[in-house]
């Protein structure tokens, strides 16, 4: 018996060492060991601990503690199946409810793709609300805040300010630019850039400022990255410029970049082709003829400084037309 003892003993030294396995030169089944080992010591423990109980409480005590003892090593394994019980019945829940709102998200995406294609309009009816928009206003002032209110062109949702005019709306001469930059957007001013600190200084040279033209573009709000108006965005504002020429009533047009030439007089040849040539212009909205002078734009000339010396001659051109007015 008391070699039992010490070799139980021995066997539990090891467990609690790490020392689970036996080197042998027959096929050993470690699983089928530890299991009596663990069985065994288990055993043993609570064989000790149930004398100790006995040797310091009454014998009535002792049957209590026992079965104490007993349910003491019997519950963890029903407390791990019921964990694991209750973890697969909230994990089939959490599936559930998944299942549901990836559902509803589902519902929610159809009926929005449904509601989009509700909204859905299309250029000829945008344009034709801009027509009809542009057509009500009698004044400068009526068709600033029709344009303001205007949510027709994109472009809008991405700008800071709407770049409607500066200058003098009696002036004989109006200019047309073709979209705002950075700093136009930020001031809500046409031409307050480097592009038209260069643009004012070519009409200083002539004698002319702001106070003695009027200023604006073909696009009221600018293109992120500066780039070039879709020829969709240049329909949409095309009836307010129109309305705005023809409010203004001026007795020519100054045309600044290819952009602004072409969405105006639908040319398409380079601009070194048209520059410096002053044109008829009849649109069905206006019910004179009137001049158009095409120039280089601002930047490009800053780009370019050999066309200075072709952008100077032109100037000089538009100082002897404006003198018979």
């Amino acid at each position: 018996m008391t070699k039992k003892v010490n070799i139980i003993e021995a066997l539990e030294f090891y467990c609690d060492n790490g020392l689970e396995e036996i080197i042998s030169e027959k096929p050993q089944n470690y699983f089928a060991q530890k299991d009596v080992v663990k069985k065994k010591v288990i055993a043993k423990t609570a064989n000790d601990f149930s004398q100790k109980i006995s040797n310091s409480v009454p014998e009535k005590v002792e049957i209590k503690t026992a079965e104490k003892t007993q349910i003491s090593f019997v519950k963890p394994i029903f407390s791990t199946s019921e964990a694991l019980s209750t973890l697969a019945q909230k994990s089939q829940q959490n599936n559930q409810d998944m299942a549901i709102v990836k559902k509803v998200s589902e519902q929610d995406s159809i009926q929005n793709s449904i509601q989009g294609d509700q909204k859905f309009i299309s250029l000829n009816e945008i344009v034709a609300k801009a027509k009809k928009l542009a057509g009500n206003s009698k004044t400068l002032a009526e068709l600033r805040s029709a344009i303001e209110n205007f949510d027709g062109c994109n472009l809008k949702k991405m700008a800071t300010n709407t770049v409607f005019c500066d200058g003098n709306p009696n002036s004989k001469m109006m200019v047309i630019g073709e979209a705002p930059g950075n700093h136009e957007d930020l001031q809500g001013i046409p031409f307050c850039g480097d592009s038209g600190k260069v643009l004012d200084g070519m009409f200083r040279a002539i004698n002319m400022t702001r106070e003695n033209f009027y200023i604006t573009n073909v696009i009221f709000w600018r293109p992120p990255g500066n780039r070039r108006p879709t020829d969709e965005e240049l329909a949409i504002c095309r009836p307010f410029v129109e309305r705005h020429i023809e409010l203004v009533n001026p007795e020519v047009l100054v045309l600044v970049g290819a952009t602004s030439m072409t969405a105006l007089l639908g040319i398409t040849e380079p601009i070194s082709n048209i520059r410096g040539k002053f044109m008829d212009f009849s649109p069905k909205f206006l019910s004179r003829t009137i001049k158009t002078f095409t120039v280089f734009h601002p930047s490009y000339l800053m780009r370019q400084s050999a066309k200075k010396r072709l952008a100077w001659i032109d100037m000089l051109n538009l100082e002897k037309f404006l003198q018979q007015f």
